[in-house]
């Protein structure tokens, strides 16, 4: 669980920086773009291209970076309200169905992937696997951050005592 914890830190820094690279790029090029169509009235053929697919990338490791930081959104009140044993079931529920849920998408994210790695995009003659890459490789990040936060979910479990096996509380 620790190797889980600090593997998931060095790979948020990692999809962090990428975020953070992804968005200076679309920072730098749609203003190159807008002042060379209005002022030049010759735009570069790479700059929205460029920054479409910096937008690929952002996006990706934007929902990565935020489902680690717990931004993403949940129905936190039914669970919080509901029973023990049925608010444990539900939080379970949601994390095999995450998992599985991302294990489909980085199947069918390579599978797209290695399909159009000889297709090259229109302006740039980029492969474009280089902007689908951006999903298989998002949605991965995705499991491994869920992963480590079901196995902490488990944990707890196995360290809270049940329900049922509580002695009860004398007045």
């Amino acid at each position: 669980m620790l190797f889980l914890r600090k593997f998931n830190d060095a790979v948020a820094k990692g999809a962090s920086a990428l975020l953070v690279i992804s968005m200076a790029i679309i920072a730098i090029t749609i203003p190159i773009t807008v002042f060379s169509r209005y002022i030049l009235k010759n735009t570069p053929i790479w700059t929205d291209e460029t920054a479409l697919f910096s937008l690929v990338w952002a996006s990706m490791m934007g929902a990565a970076v935020g489902l680690r930081k717990g931004y993403q959104v949940g129905i936190r009140t039914l669970i919080e309200k509901a029973p023990k044993a049925i608010g444990a079931a539900l939080e379970a529920f949601g994390f095999l169905f995450m998992l599985v849920f991302f294990g489909v998408l980085i199947y069918f994210g390579v599978k797209q992937t290695l399909f159009n790695t000889k297709q090259l995009s229109a302006a740039m003659r980029v492969p474009m696997a280089v902007p689908y890459a951006a999903l298989p490789l998002g949605f991965a990040i995705m499991l491994l951050f869920t992963l480590e936060e079901a196995l902490a979910f488990v944990a707890r479990l196995r360290r809270r005592p049940s329900d049922a096996s509580e002695a009860p509380k004398e007045a």
